[in-house]
């Protein structure tokens, strides 16, 4: 575009974008610098502010619409240079060629051929909006190939705010122990995740692949008086920062992390005896009938994914549990065909198994039995598999923390209950 035509684009917009001044610039550069302020160069015990996480909210498609609830600022960078607006009004980002552009609500150009875009709303209680979802903090937009990535940069406190209410569900005022305990074990996970994505412009993603984040629209009193109560507590063990796995249902007892994944034996992830406080989960119990024929195409599927190419097993003789955990959960499982032997082990045979109701769901848990019904001439008729559980198993039991909440249990009681020798600590 030539400089005089986009001087007639920019006058045509003054309504709506405005320039700002250098000292908004220079508050921009406070949230948008590649390291997250607070962490630098300090030990996990010497915060003196909340610091900031930087989670990756999308990473597809080559347009975005953002707005915010009043007037917010517009960061572009291309090399050296720096424009700043803001508007009342909704914007379009789109990447093309990997650069991004920025346009008015009425698709006119207001800058183009940008490295990055910041949106930062101004004022206290204003939201930034992706789509029609608020966040809390400011949105950072940056090609990434020929699609959008847009990172919420946000306190960490603001996070969980987006983390426990989906992790925990709606829960009553008996139950404000469990989800201090959910506040402090998603505090501690991220913390300790902090820059785990060497070399990428964010810390975690906003999905199960880490913590579920879904920014202020999930906000509720309760979780927020309960992350509020706990702010800066984390867990720690031999004074460092726990890896805070948890999961929805344990089914009666945790396990030791070696156990379930292909991992190194931790001190603070061992098996928990938890007796009933989850029975109440709708996964307490569970069951899932297979044919011979669904069970064998679920694991056909699975090994033509795993390996890279169609696979054929032929018809199942035999199923059997080979050896537990010391949570009951099944640490090898023996498929049988008139052909071969399969052996499949720890957590990975949820894969394997998946479920008959929905081809895409894995199965609830690995702490399972298995039936085998046969007619008279021993051809397999079903093959049961009943369970109890819902989730990996390791660390603490979601469910589990809210029965023990119910029963007067502090968020202190519970952690330490599913994380061995630990201690919970404020950081900030």
């Amino acid at each position: 575009m030539k400089r005089d035509q986009k001087q007639i684009s920019l006058r045509n917009l003054n309504r709506l974008f405005l320039r700002i001044g250098v000292g908004f610039i220079l508050l921009v550069l406070l949230w948008s610098c590649g390291t997250i302020p607070g962490l630098q160069e300090e030990s996990v015990t010497s915060f003196i502010r909340v610091p900031f996480v930087r989670v990756l909210l999308e990473e597809g498609g080559d347009k975005l619409k953002v707005s915010a609830d009043a007037a917010f600022g517009i960061e572009c960078l291309r090399g050296g240079m720096q424009e700043v607006y803001y508007s009342s009004r909704p914007v379009s980002i789109s990447n093309s060629g990997s650069r991004l552009s920025v346009y008015s609500h009425l698709g006119e150009p207001i800058e183009e051929y940008l490295d990055e875009v910041n949106i930062i709303p101004r004022g206290n209680g204003n939201r930034v909006h992706l789509g029609s979802k608020p966040y809390r903090g400011i949105l950072r937009m940056l090609p990434h190939g020929e699609v959008i990535r847009c990172i919420n940069v946000v306190y960490m406190e603001d996070y969980l705010r987006g983390v426990v209410p989906p992790e925990i569900g709606r829960r009553t005022d008996k139950e404000i122990e469990a989800v201090k305990a959910q506040a402090v074990a998603a505090r501690t996970y991220a913390m300790s995740h902090l820059k785990q994505y060497e070399g990428e412009p964010y810390d975690t993603r906003s999905s199960i692949m880490d913590q579920l984040y879904e920014g202020e629209s999930v906000e509720n009193k309760l979780t927020n008086k309960a992350i509020d109560q706990t702010a800066g507590k984390v867990i720690m063990y031999h004074d460092d920062m726990i890896t805070a796995y948890y999961h929805s249902t344990c089914g009666g007892r945790t396990d030791n992390i070696e156990d379930v994944w292909d991992r190194k034996e931790v001190g603070y992830l061992k098996s928990v005896e938890d007796g009933t406080a989850c029975a109440w989960s709708k996964y307490y119990t569970w069951k899932e009938v297979f044919t011979e024929k669904q069970l064998r195409g679920r694991i056909e599927q699975y090994l033509a994914s795993d390996r890279g190419r169609d696979y054929r097993i032929g018809p199942i003789t035999n199923v059997t549990v080979v050896d537990r955990t010391a949570g009951g959960r099944v640490r090898k499982l023996l498929v049988r065909t008139d052909t071969d032997v399969y052996r499949f082990q720890k957590d990975r045979i949820r894969w394997v198994v998946g479920r008959t109701s929905n081809p895409d769901l894995i199965l609830p848990s690995a702490r399972l039995d298995v039936d085998i019904a046969r007619d008279n001439d021993g051809n397999i008729l079903s093959i049961t598999f009943s369970g109890q559980g819902y989730g990996h198993g390791v660390g603490m039991c979601q469910c589990g923390a809210i029965g023990h909440s119910r029963n007067g249990w502090s968020f202190e009681r519970i952690l330490t209950h599913y994380y061995t020798d630990v201690e919970i600590k404020k950081l900030y």
